[in-house]
């Protein structure tokens, strides 16, 4: 059963607009304390389904005597804007949603750029938390994708995604893909690293996919690879930051 509860959006619009809410209506929610309903992760195969309680888009299971079960059904956070449409939070707002985020590597531009980076999208149930159309999240879940990033002076950087379709999202810019340096040797063998594998790469830049707060990501760090496919996880603390994107920071 769904929880009613109560929170407080960020203040910053364009956190709100990052989870493709429009304009209006994230400017007319910032800040704003609202009612929510948390419903909660359901694991499968822990409800016996009844004829009349089949789910209406025909998902669910069938063991081996015939009988219907439900399918898993993660969490979510949902509210209804003034109109009574219904939109989706990121589960992780239930406790940082009203928190000011610092900006870990600001952009520092006098005129506005546009360019194109790539890299591989959460999980569906992560996409659809920012109201991303599930059957455009489900197909692209997971997969590499190029997406179009803009700076501008005083603005934040605004991250935009095109569904196979041609319809673009708004993602959070804090999901591009991370430079990050390595910690030493000593370092990385406390984090359980092989030792052949962080004699290679200690103290070296690599790339890592990281999308804070979703399903896919670890809470507190990253995971890299090494030349053979291993991956690796990593504290965050042990890292240092060097920027977003694939490439190095853009000045203008």
């Amino acid at each position: 059963m769904a929880a009613i509860e109560i929170i407080t959006l960020p203040s910053e619009k364009y956190r709100l607009e990052e989870i493709n809410l429009s304009g209006q209506l994230a400017e007319s929610l910032a800040g704003k304390t609202v009612p929510i309903e948390a419903v909660p992760e359901v694991m499968p195969m822990t409800r016996q389904l009844e004829a009349n309680d089949r789910p209406a888009g025909g998902s669910f299971w069938i063991d081996t005597d015939g009988e219907m079960w439900n399918r898993y059904s993660r969490a979510r956070v949902r509210f209804s804007d003034p109109e009574g449409c219904k939109w989706h939070l990121p589960r992780h707002w239930l406790t940082t949603g009203g928190t000011p985020l610092k900006e870990e590597a600001p952009y520092r531009v006098t005129q506005e750029m546009v360019w194109t980076e790539e890299l591989h999208l959460p999980s569906m149930w992560d996409l659809s938390d920012i109201n991303i159309e599930m059957g455009a999240a489900s197909a692209a879940a997971g997969e590499p994708t190029a997406i179009e990033v803009r700076a501008a002076p005083n603005q934040q950087v605004r991250v935009l995604w095109r569904d196979s379709s041609g319809k673009a999202w708004r993602i959070p810019h804090d999901w591009r893909r991370r430079r990050i340096r390595l910690p030493d040797y000593d370092l990385l063998l406390e984090n359980g690293v092989p030792p052949d594998v962080a004699e290679e790469f200690a103290g070296k830049a690599v790339s890592v996919n990281y999308h804070p707060g979703s399903l896919c990501c670890l809470p507190d760090g990253y995971r890299f690879r090494d030349g053979y496919g291993g991956r690796w996880p990593i504290r965050a603390i042990d890292c240092l930051l060097l920027g977003y994107g694939d490439r190095d920071e853009r000045q203008a």
